[in-house]
């Protein structure tokens, strides 16, 4: 027989075995737990890096961070995972999704999540300070017939929705400014460095790695604008028939949000090694600001949820959804996760 012929049967064969022994493997092997899709969000960095606090808890916990919003809310809507994360306007759009089942469990982080970083000039000092100044330039560059100072965010994600609810409040209309559609955020940092764009702005880490890298600095986040709460969900389904391990779990996420308020540095050393792990370079230094500059509370009250419903008006009032949906949450869990810590 051929010699190539009987490589090519021997690889086949291997590629068979292979896969046969992985879905062996993923339907009758150990199972989690719990299948939770997290985000490229610095808490989640942490425990991806830090698996032993699902240990405390006896948990076994398969974590994949997604990182796209949509794609963890399909996850979860599929019945792929069992439990998510996700921004204010994930989180309108899971319950679109699936209005019967969705929950609301906790959050992840609220508050300054989102930050403009703008450019430097020579000496290291910052090019504008704030958006009217940004404004200025880009009015008396267009009466000039010259270049306007351009700026960048990525569009259909909370960042664009953030910076169109403040330029609604401060009375800016959003053709005021120059955009540069960039969509890869590593591309924002080095337009960012280069000087094709003066200001960026984005979701933690991003605007952290670039004030790290020397790229930037920040010029303003926009916690007083909206809280845009990042939120745990689950389904009923789920959440009721296995009450013990959403307890667990969220109690997990409450030692995680310890120790960043305990722990700064070790926390921003665990997070970079988590970020190591999935092949994305962040330093350090990025997270500590995260760390201190970001609310990473797990229970939540009404006013969490107002301010979700606050981000869905905005969002149907500018056409980016076709309904507002009802929003269904429960304290109890966080509440049992409370006396669950205090008992361990």
């Amino acid at each position: 027989m051929d010699k190539r012929l009987i490589a090519i049967i021997v690889i086949a064969v291997v590629v068979v075995a292979s896969f046969t022994t992985y879905w062996i493997i993923r339907e009758y092997g150990p199972r989690p737990d719990i299948r939770y899709g997290g985000q490229n969000y610095p808490g989640e960095f942490l425990l991806y890096g830090k698996p032993d606090f699902w240990d405390k808890y006896g948990l076994s916990v398969e974590h994949t961070l997604y990182a796209s919003g949509t794609e963890n809310n399909n996850a979860l809507a599929a019945g792929k995972i069992h439990i998510n994360c996700g921004s204010d306007s994930k989180t309108i759009q899971i319950f679109n999704m699936i209005p019967e089942e969705a929950l609301i469990i906790g959050t992840v982080q609220r508050g300054d999540r989102y930050t403009t970083v703008v450019g430097l000039d020579s000496e290291g000092n910052k090019l504008y300070n704030n958006w009217t100044e940004i404004y200025e330039a880009t009015v008396t560059a267009r009466n000039e017939g010259s270049t306007p100072p351009k700026v960048s965010t990525r569009l259909g994600t909370g960042a664009e929705g953030v910076l169109r609810k403040y330029f609604n409040q401060t009375g800016y209309k959003w053709d005021d400014f120059e955009w540069d559609p960039i969509q890869d955020l590593g591309d924002m940092i080095a337009a960012l460095e280069q000087g094709t764009i003066v200001a960026f702005t984005a979701w933690a880490p991003t605007p952290a790695i670039a004030e790290a890298q020397g790229a930037g600095k920040a010029m303003r986040s926009y916690g007083d604008v909206a809280l845009v709460p990042a939120s745990i969900h689950t389904t009923k389904s789920f959440a009721y028939s296995h009450k013990d391990l959403i307890v667990k779990f969220l109690a997990a996420h409450m030692d995680k949000a310890e120790m960043i308020s305990t722990n700064i540095t070790g926390a921003a050393q665990m997070a970079a090694q988590g970020a190591q792990k999935m092949a994305i370079d962040v330093p350090s230094e990025a997270f500590e600001t995260d760390f201190q500059r970001i609310n990473f509370q797990i229970d939540f009250n009404y006013t969490i949820i107002e301010a979700i419903y606050d981000t869905a008006d905005f969002l149907y009032s500018i056409g980016n959804i076709d309904k507002i949906p009802t929003l269904v949450y429960d304290t109890t869990f966080v509440e049992e996760a409370k006396a669950l810590r205090e008992a361990t």
